[in-house]
């Protein structure tokens, strides 16, 4: 590998880590609103996480066309390492393990979101499917209601 390839190559990488932190952000603040139940966040946010897969998706096309134009095509990062000037090994590799780390808390997050609401979910399936007779209702003072009065009032007369 030249010197001028290594210095694109770093460029790249570099770029490619902003997109990551940022998205890496992006998924911990959805996390953050899961598990606050923020709903109106969630929704207002889809947008925004279908623009940042776009540009991963759009940066992964770039790599794979720079990196065949620059004739490193299929390589794996620890060959590049390995390959590249000695001057520039060490920025490299503090761009390829930046993505690993980033990529692999993304991941992670992203687990822990489809679990969360797995969770949340289950629960509410079960709250769901309790009958009413068995639901416990507490008056203001704290006591408990054994009888649930559904008749009469103002919705009992409709």
């Amino acid at each position: 590998m030249t010197v001028d390839t290594a210095k694109t190559v770093i460029k790249f990488m570099e770029k490619y880590n902003r997109h990551f932190e940022e998205l890496e952000t992006f998924v911990s603040e959805k996390k953050a609103k899961v598990i606050a139940d923020d709903l109106v966040w969630l929704l207002d946010s889809l947008v925004r996480e279908q623009k940042l897969v776009m540009e991963g998706n759009d940066l992964e096309v770039k790599r794979l066309s720079l990196f065949e134009e620059l004739g490193i095509g299929g390589k794996k990062a620890k060959q590049l390492i390995a390959e590249c000037p000695e001057e520039y090994r060490a920025k490299l590799t503090l761009e390829c393990l930046s993505m690993e780390k980033h990529i692999d808390l993304i991941k992670r997050t992203n687990a822990d979101i489809i679990e969360i609401i797995e969770r949340k979910l289950s629960i509410q399936e079960k709250l769901a499917n309790q009958s009413h007779s068995t639901m416990e209702t507490y008056t203001g003072a704290g006591t408990k209601v054994r009888k649930h009065n559904t008749s009469g009032g103002f919705f009992g007369q409709v």
